[in-house]
């Protein structure tokens, strides 16, 4: 392995990749929505955001090192396993929708750029089972850390494209409209999913996460929430930019292309489109091995990436499989963009249930030892799941 790469891993690891995955296809379309309806209003929040998305992430992680088992066998042991079967079931559920609108993303992306639905839907399945064929979770990692930079192609995209006639007034972190609320909830969806709980403490696992390392592993987690929310503020920025010059409405993907070509050039639409595909590629890894790793132990599974293929059938077999319903239904109705809003209101009270079990266990002594978290960290975890899942559900009743 190249030295500079075996250097920065141990900090750009589970906790940076899982931060970036997170600004997946749907959350991408939530700050561009953001930006267009809402301008700078919606900034403040996002910035706030970095604190639970750290505090939460860092808490699985910990647990993960700590105990060096994933999350399903952690609440099976000391729970009992119905309570895994739950919050992998759950967690599925979102998991699906989520996979529809990272295809949805992609989709949309190759559009953009002349490549039909179909032949990106095929691309993307077979990267999807190529990547992890070697067997070997560090390889794996390292692809998932390269492609992750070219989301940083959005921040780019603001020393072209930045609002003018800025006001303090923009940024006022409160509007009393009902699509404001969604948009809120929305965002902290976007943030925090159930299925970056599951990832993050199993990849820690089969990374050979220790105690020693939980330091270099906060740091890099800490590094990737400051990160994810930087680039959804670039897209905020960007977005209100085009809305203020009229260029664009709406959430339309293809729309906010079309209107980066006519402040950049044609090479707008092309960065545009390929931080998208990137945006959904990852996070489709991402959930693809959460999902893995989370299904495995619901039917007591050993599995691990650092395994060959050949081996580990049902492992592997998981990975591959559960992408396609989702790859035939964006192939089959191309119109799926506009369920990424909607997953993300979802996200947010889905995650109840697998945050509320990571909060119990941070906090045993029993399981965790010197390790455990804080009373400050458990009550700030508790006060975000129940603003996170109030927002939720309101946001919800307001559009019925």
């Amino acid at each position: 392995m190249n030295p500079t790469l075996k250097k920065l891993l141990p900090v750009l690891g589970p906790g940076w990749v899982v931060m970036l995955a997170d600004l997946d296809a749907p959350s991408v379309i939530t700050a561009i929505q953001s930006g267009i309806e809402f301008k700078a209003h919606l900034i403040v929040l996002l910035i706030v955001l970095i604190i639970p998305l750290f505090l939460v992430q860092d808490t699985s992680s910990r647990i993960g090192a700590v105990t060096g088992k994933t999350l399903g066998q952690v609440i099976s042991e000391y729970f009992g396993h119905g309570w895994t079967v739950a919050a992998v079931g759950g967690s599925a559920i979102i998991d699906f929708a989520a996979y529809v609108g990272e295809f949805a993303g992609i989709a949309v992306a190759g559009t953009i750029v002349g490549i039909p639905v179909i032949v990106t839907v095929i691309l993307v399945i077979i990267v999807h089972t190529i990547v992890v064929s070697t067997g070997k979770y560090k390889r794996i990692e390292v692809f998932l850390v390269a492609i992750g930079f070219i989301l940083f192609l959005f921040v780019a995209l603001d020393f072209f494209v930045f609002p003018h006639n800025i006001h303090l007034t923009d940024f006022s972190p409160f509007i009393p409209k009902n699509s404001f609320y969604f948009l809120m909830a929305a965002n902290i969806g976007a943030v925090i999913m159930p299925w970056m709980l599951f990832y993050h403490q199993a990849a820690d696992v089969d990374s050979g996460l220790k105690v020693s390392g939980m330091k270099k592993e906060s740091l890099g987690t800490l590094q990737g929430a400051v990160a994810s929310e930087a680039l959804m503020v670039a897209i905020v920025i960007f977005s209100w930019k085009l809305a203020q010059d009229g260029l664009t409405s709406g959430n339309s993907v293809t729309n906010v292309a079309t209107a980066l070509g006519h402040e950049i050039g044609p090479i707008g639409p092309v960065i545009f489109a390929l931080a998208l595909a990137v945006a959904g590629l990852l996070a489709m890894f991402v959930i693809s091995m959460s999902m893995a790793y989370s299904v495995s132990d619901v039917f007591r599974w050993r599995g691990s990436f650092n395994r060959e293929m050949s081996g580990h059938k049902r492992f592997y077999g998981v990975y591959m499989i559960e992408i396609i319903p989702a790859a035939i239904l964006t192939a089959v109705f191309t119109n799926l963009i506009n369920l990424a809003l909607d997953v993300m209101v979802f996200s947010a009270i889905a995650l109840a249930l697998p945050l509320l079990i990571v909060i119990r266990i941070g906090s045993n002594r029993e399981i965790m030892g010197q390790h455990k978290i804080g009373a400050a960290r458990a009550i700030s975890l508790y006060i975000f799941m129940i603003l996170a899942v109030g927002l939720g559900v309101f946001s919800i009743l307001q559009v019925i």
